[in-house]
């Protein structure tokens, strides 16, 4: 349903298992959010690039909503975006 391989969603849900299990739980509460199924379809950007992007874009977070949600770096969010936006720029015409 993803069109992602299921081998690379195991490793993500598995690493992200660890993580979260290793860390000791934030005083914060991230909010739950519910990101469509034909989002994370797209394969151009990683899973990570266009969950940013739809938080970004769709759900108007700031970089430090998304940071606490995704349990990632302010700086981390913000170059995810960037990286994000700089691949679906159209190439410059020369």
């Amino acid at each position: 349903m993803t069109n992602r391989d299921e081998r690379n969603i195991w490793t993500l849900y598995n690493r992200a298992l660890k993580k979260r299990s290793s860390r000791s739980p934030s005083a914060r509460k991230a909010p739950v959010v519910q990101i469509p199924l034909a989002v994370v379809t797209d394969r151009s950007v990683s899973i990570l690039e266009v969950v940013v992007e739809y938080l970004r874009d769709k759900a108007h977070f700031s970089n430090h909503q998304i940071a606490i949600t995704l349990n990632r770096s302010d700086k981390t969010v913000s170059t995810v975006y960037m990286r994000t936006k700089k691949k679906r720029s159209p190439p410059n015409a020369s």
